[in-house]
């Protein structure tokens, strides 16, 4: 049985770890970091010496988390492990799960890949094991952007599908939009421009839906550089100006929101994509008209590379106007 004593300084641990937690809450929320890990720190101590495995384990891989944020992916890993260790004594599959995949993330950013995929493997199949649905369907996703790294869009498109599908089946609609647009890039590499726009299209959908302009915007480009890339390889003069046709439209719901939003490098690059499909669909004067507002726009950004690229596609554009008149 535990003494009287014992129990007061078990109470008197638990407060102590709570309120060090408050403070990390507190240090967090105004970005002073250092503090932060101190105060872990204590409660990383303060489990250790109480024998709490569990609590332990969690607070180690907070840290981990707090590194990785101020982008030291060592140390990250350092405490993934730590934290890795302990929870594997205390037999706590389900947080097991969590820092196997996190750790699989950041060894994909370091360019680490089949130690990335070792540990997100590893995530995939606690997961299956203590049936976390949603956790499966992120570490497949996960993975799927390992092998999308390594150049082997078919072996990725196969983990985004299904991906995809527990999105679905979760009706988790954001992330449905955000594993859609990751299935559409993988067909991007194979450049499979048909079957990327059905899956940017339904993700446009969805993010218009849910009023997210930012990421709508991005999809919107996307499907507009997509038709693009459709119209230059066109095999006929329908099916080029259809193509370039539906990328002006994308292209220009997209600079609509731009504006809107006052992001002025993204309308930019948006009036110089047009230029380019305006001129690649044979109409110069709309052309030259976006080229000179973009040209404008890059000058105001101080960007002199891309202004002499302008100037070259300009003058190109006058001359096609000249000859064809």
């Amino acid at each position: 049985m535990r003494s009287v004593t014992q129990g007061k300084q078990q109470m008197s641990d638990v407060q102590e770890s709570l309120e060090l937690l408050r403070q990390v809450r507190l240090a967090l929320q105004s970005n002073r970091y250092e503090d932060a890990i101190n105060y872990l720190k204590q409660t990383v101590q303060i489990a250790h010496q109480a024998g709490d495995l569990g609590a332990e384990g969690r607070h180690l891989g907070n840290l981990a988390l707090i590194y990785y944020r101020l982008n030291q992916p060592e140390k990250a890993l350092s405490y993934f492990k730590q934290a890795l260790a302990r929870v594997r004594q205390e037999g706590d599959r389900a947080t097991e799960d969590g820092l196997l995949g996190n750790m699989g993330n950041i060894l994909r950013e370091m360019g680490l890949y089949q130690d990335a995929i070792d540990h997100l493997q590893q995530a995939l199949d606690i997961a299956k094991e203590i049936g976390d649905v949603r956790g499966r369907g992120i570490w497949l996703g996960n993975l799927g952007l390992v092998y999308d790294d390594l150049r082997q869009p078919k072996e990725a498109i196969a983990l985004h599908e299904q991906a995809v599908e527990i999105a679905r089946h979760l009706q988790d609609r954001r992330g449905l939009a955000s594993r859609l647009g990751n299935l559409g890039n993988s067909y991007v590499s194979m450049s499979n421009y048909p079957e990327a726009v059905t899956h940017f299209k339904e993700a446009v959908d969805i993010f218009r839906s849910l009023g997210e302009k930012r990421e709508l915007a991005l999809r919107l480009g996307i499907l507009g550089n997509l038709y693009s890339e459709m119209g230059r390889a066109a095999e006929s003069a329908d099916l080029l100006q259809q193509y370039f046709g539906a990328a002006l439209e994308h292209y220009r719901e997209t600079l609509e929101i731009a504006r809107e939003m006052s992001d002025l490098p993204t309308e930019a690059q948006l009036l110089r994509s047009m230029g380019n499909a305006y001129g690649n669909s044979g109409q110069y004067a709309e052309a030259i008209e976006h080229f000179q507002a973009a040209l404008r726009l890059f000058q105001l950004l101080e960007q002199p590379e891309v202004v002499a690229e302008l100037r070259e596609s300009l003058e190109m554009a006058k001359q096609f106007q000249q000859a064809n008149n």
